[in-house]
């Protein structure tokens, strides 16, 4: 069974030591490093190349949104989640436009919390129901309707998106459509024009804020 390796990312070391003993008895994760502040975390991921950066959102030289656009800049394929107190959306469609594909509350049960780690370390875009449940409440009142929606964008860039904002490469869009890669990329930028977005984590949020993905 293949390991994600993780990258733990929390300027408090008691937290971080306790969150790596936790996810170290768990055999399907390894700690590849535990870092301190954002530039060793930067520099971690470029040597060791994990799967996920686990950053707490209690960081004080900036925000944990702010973390996850730098990472991402930094390295792409790496995978980002939150691990956080907040409950606002606003903070989540944030984080989601700045690259995290995990939004995972503290207060979340520790079977579920590993499972969510696991998910987002495999390229799953992860939400903790509390805060996808009031999302979806406010998505009631304004998300666009199926019709609206076909309207703007066509059935196969439906589906794009969807695989977009659960972390899919082209490569892996195209293997899963049954299409080309380059035939992938052309309808990528159409959804960005369509959408009048500028990069795939904007897609993401954008799938969010209209209930496209579960």
């Amino acid at each position: 069974m293949r390991r994600i390796k993780v990258i733990l990312l929390d300027d408090k070391e008691i937290p971080r030591e306790s969150l790596a003993r936790l996810l170290a008895e768990q055999e399907q994760i390894e700690i590849v490093s535990k870092c301190s502040n954002v530039k060793h975390a930067i520099e971690e991921a470029k040597r060791v190349e994990p799967d996920l950066v686990l950053v707490n959102d209690n960081l004080s030289e900036c925000d944990s949104s702010e973390v996850a656009r730098k990472i991402n800049e930094s390295n792409p394929r790496v995978k980002v989640a939150l691990l956080t107190d907040s409950k606002d959306q606003k903070d989540l469609i944030s984080a989601i436009e700045s690259g995290a594909t995990g939004y995972i509350l503290k207060d979340t049960k520790v079977e579920d919390f590993i499972e969510s780690v696991d998910l987002v370390g495999k390229g799953v875009l992860v939400i903790s129901p509390e805060v996808a449940e009031k999302l979806s409440d406010t998505l009631s009142e304004t998300k666009l309707d199926e019709t609206q929606v076909q309207t703007r964008l066509s059935e196969r860039e439906v589906e794009i998106i969807k695989l977009l904002a659960k972390g899919a490469t082209n490569k892996e869009i195209a293997e899963t459509l049954f299409i080309t890669e380059n035939t992938t990329k052309v309808h990528v930028k159409n959804i960005l024009g369509k959408l009048e977005l500028r990069n795939r984590q904007q897609v993401a949020a954008y799938a969010v804020q209209q209930g496209l993905i579960d």
